[in-house]
């Protein structure tokens, strides 16, 4: 049986919707929002009411290359097997080794895949789901709530051109972050719900998977739980990953001193060997002297430098230089992501 599927976009997206033949399974349709984030229970039930496919998609930003969904819509998908089919943005690398090395909940609930990917999400499965609390980002949180209960999940072949895309969320964690509001109680009470006893199928360093948790409270700006667990596991796992996840919190609270502590507890650590080259292309992005001055100071020992980097995040603050703040929280979700994968992995094999 050959899967059907209906993608919405937004209003001003629709432009770019391809021309279909007349036995595609695919359509289209226009979502009531500019912007997913925005998109009501309300809504988002009457999505699910006019719509027969048996998957229901959504795609948030304008389609460089239209024609690559047809070949979306003709990949060898079983609706009896699968609920959730991801198909990565061009030059999604974080995302896509995200999906690959985390466990779907721990990648679901590590970055929002709706600002990376097309989603598409088995319509039966959508119409399941009971009480979602109302929020922004409502598709984000019933997607965490379906991989939390363990239905199948597959990462598409096809990757799709969007414009505007270069592979970091819209809105990338602060530097130095305010406390998170009530409007994301959701998503703190979906994290607390992540425990990696439940999730990780072999857990071979118990540190380490605690750190997983205090990674993923981290990322999302709840410093002060972040760091309940990483100091429960100080000192500890394949290579210290808690401190090094101790080391960001301080950095990011910003405690600049104590981040220093914490970043020689850490001593050396895989990813510190990785990080130049991943940043590498940062620095031919951003051309000023202000980012350009880091570059030697951050990588030319061949190692990513974390206390240089605690002085750059320090000089950010005290210049309010927008070049240099980007860019380093550019770096920041590099960091961030790669090390919670290489937490991840830390705490299951070997």
């Amino acid at each position: 049986m050959t899967a059907t599927f209906q993608i919405f976009l937004p209003q001003q997206s629709v432009e770019t919707i391809p021309e279909l033949p007349e036995d595609s399974a695919l359509s289209f349709g226009t979502l009531p929002q500019d912007h997913l984030r925005d998109l009501t229970t309300e809504e988002l039930s009457a999505l699910c009411e006019q719509t027969e496919a048996d998957y229901i998609g959504f795609l948030d930003v304008p389609l460089a290359e239209a024609g690559q969904l047809n070949q979306l819509a003709a990949a060898n998908i079983d609706p009896s097997q699968t609920s959730l089919v991801l198909s990565p943005f061009d030059g999604a690398d974080l995302f896509v080794q995200a999906w690959e090395t985390l466990t779907p909940w721990a990648a679901a609930l590590a970055l929002n895949p709706f600002e990376h990917a097309v989603v598409l999400i088995r319509k039966a499965d959508l119409l399941s789901l009971q009480n979602l609390t109302p929020s922004r980002d409502l598709l984000w949180q019933a997607l965490i709530r379906l991989v939390q209960t363990g239905l199948g999940c597959q990462l598409a072949d096809t990757r799709i051109e969007v414009a505007d895309y270069h592979g970091f969320p819209q809105t990338l964690p602060e530097l130095a972050p305010a406390e998170p509001g009530s409007e994301r109680d959701w998503l703190y009470s979906l994290l607390q719900a992540w425990q990696p006893t439940e999730d990780l199928e072999t857990i071979t360093s118990r540190p380490d998977a605690t750190a997983v948790k205090a990674g993923l409270l981290c990322i999302h700006d709840y410093l002060d739980e972040s760091h309940q667990f990483s100091q429960s596991v100080q000192h500890d796992g394949r290579h210290r990953a808690g401190d090094y996840w101790h080391h960001i919190m301080h950095r990011r609270e910003p405690d600049y001193s104590n981040a220093k502590y914490w970043s020689r507890a850490v001593g050396y650590h895989p990813l510190l060997d990785e990080l130049p080259d991943m940043v590498a292309p940062l620095f031919e992005q951003f051309q000023s002297s202000q980012v350009l001055d880091w570059q030697t100071p951050l990588v030319s020992s061949g190692r990513w430098s974390l206390n240089d980097f605690v002085d750059c995040c320090a000089e950010c603050a005290a210049s309010g230089d927008p070049e240099l703040n980007a860019f380093a929280k550019q770096a920041q979700w590099i960091e961030m992501q790669l090390l919670l994968q290489r937490t991840s992995l830390d705490a299951t094999t070997g």
